[in-house]
């Protein structure tokens, strides 16, 4: 009778944690980093007129998206010149409810944020356009460490700032300084104590992202950044740390990138997407599928599976479903593309809209894509037959929208902003 109450103790714990995974987008991506969240129910196409808009609040300029943790969103905005600005607001109601502000004077090109929050129960992580690094206590709403990495690593602050998003991995929280002391460094979440730091990278590339990946059966930190090759020249690398101790497993440099903005994006446990729109010493696009395997977890072999020349994104990753890829082209034409898992082109939209640098994501095997150009959003339904629309909606103003955040969604609800505002738009299936 004990083990038969404590098997069923395990399962509801099981079944909590899973469910809590699945509707929560807590961090930059979602719940895996992958832009996908397989367990939702929305509605499969849209009246005329699109989805309902549920709430819509105000904000300053910026490109960073919201996390979701239960009923609150939390977001890095910014003051121009002056601070930036932790928001928490409802969920249901748009209300902000508390807010955490720091002093970061300075301004950039493209003034705003940037990244996007981590987030769990009892914290929030967020880093700053100008490098501050911060842990919040929700119950407090106060900092309870901080590290500006500028300061502490060294370098110099890119044209374009910080645009990384941290990551949480057991007890530890992971960004990437890339500065003259170190490239990625692993603290405690709770105390902020560094717990291990990376070797120094030749080159910075503040705009990418770390992801997380098992390969080998090791869980990996994966990180894109610049490498002088001699002669002031730089060409993206790829390499990959242990999580746990910081050791390093492998480096790829075979990217040819010299300006890598979108994550490197874990497809399972063997293959690893690479793409890009700054290859080969220009602004053209490129997308890379690497094989990686491991038969003792010393010794990696990295394989290209795919490499096309044809096809890359600027700023945010593919989707990936039914062995296909859906990809933002930004080549000439923007326009969204399928691919092969072998790399091999199934179609592409060829009219407008091109959805320049909007985002897309991949809810309950649909594809919503955003239009960078104009705030538009829409759904499409994955197909190898060719580009099938199922919905669209306005919400922003098409004259000057600016809509290259990622988005998020949890509970059916999609967040979606541009340069002035949030939109929450209610997506359940009716």
């Amino acid at each position: 009778m004990k083990n038969v109450i404590l098997l069923c103790i395990l399962t509801i714990l099981l079944f909590s944690c899973t469910n809590q995974k699945q509707r929560n987008w807590n961090q930059y991506l979602g719940p895996d980093r992958n832009a996908t969240l397989a367990k939702a129910e929305i509605m499969r196409s849209w009246p005329e007129g699109g989805p309902a808009k549920v709430w819509e609040c105000s904000l300053g300029p910026g490109y960073g998206g919201a996390s979701i943790f239960d009923d609150e969103v939390f977001l890095l905005d910014r003051i121009k010149g002056e601070s930036d600005v932790l928001r928490c607001i409802d969920l249901n109601t748009g209300k902000e409810k508390w807010n955490y502000s720091y002093a970061a004077p300075g301004e950039l090109p493209y003034p705003g944020s940037r990244s996007v929050p981590a987030v769990d129960e009892n914290y929030i992580w967020c880093v700053g356009p100008h490098g501050h690094f911060n842990c919040i206590d929700k119950k407090t709403q106060q900092s309870v460490w901080s590290h500006n990495m500028l300061e502490e690593y060294g370098g110099d602050l890119q044209t374009w700032g910080f645009s990384l998003s941290p990551i949480v991995f057991g007890d530890l929280v992971l960004v990437a300084p890339q500065g003259e002391e170190a490239g990625v460094v692993a603290f405690n979440k709770t105390s902020g104590d560094v717990v291990w730091e990376s070797r120094p990278f030749t080159g910075q590339r503040f705009h990418v992202s770390p992801t997380l990946g098992k390969y080998g059966g090791i869980d990996q930190i994966i990180m894109i950044s610049s490498c002088f090759k001699g002669d002031s020249l730089s060409s993206d690398e790829v390499v990959s740390f242990e999580v746990n101790t910081g050791r390093e497993l492998w480096r790829y440099e075979g990217i040819d990138s010299h300006s890598s903005i979108a994550p490197p994006v874990a497809i399972d446990e063997n293959r690893l997407f690479l793409t890009s729109c700054a290859y080969n010493d220009k602004y053209d696009p490129i997308s890379i599928l690497l094989d990686i395997s491991s038969d003792d977890g010393e010794k990696f072999q990295i394989t290209e599976m795919f490499r096309n020349e044809d096809v890359g994104c600027k700023m945010h990753p593919p989707v990936f479903i039914n062995d296909h890829f859906y990809i933002n082209n930004n080549g000439k034409p923007n326009e969204l593309v399928c691919l092969t898992q072998n790399g091999e082109r199934v179609w592409e939209k060829g009219s407008a809209p091109g959805f320049d640098l909007g985002s897309l994501i991949l809810i309950d095997g649909l594809i919503i894509n955003q239009n960078g150009k104009n705030g538009d959003i829409h759904l499409i339904e994955p197909t190898v037959e060719g580009y099938k629309e199922v919905g669209k909606a306005s919400f922003f103003n098409a004259k000057q929208s600016q809509a290259w955040a990622p988005m998020a969604f949890s509970k059916g609800k999609l967040l979606v902003r541009d340069t002035e505002k949030m939109v929450c738009v209610d997506l359940k299936e009716i």
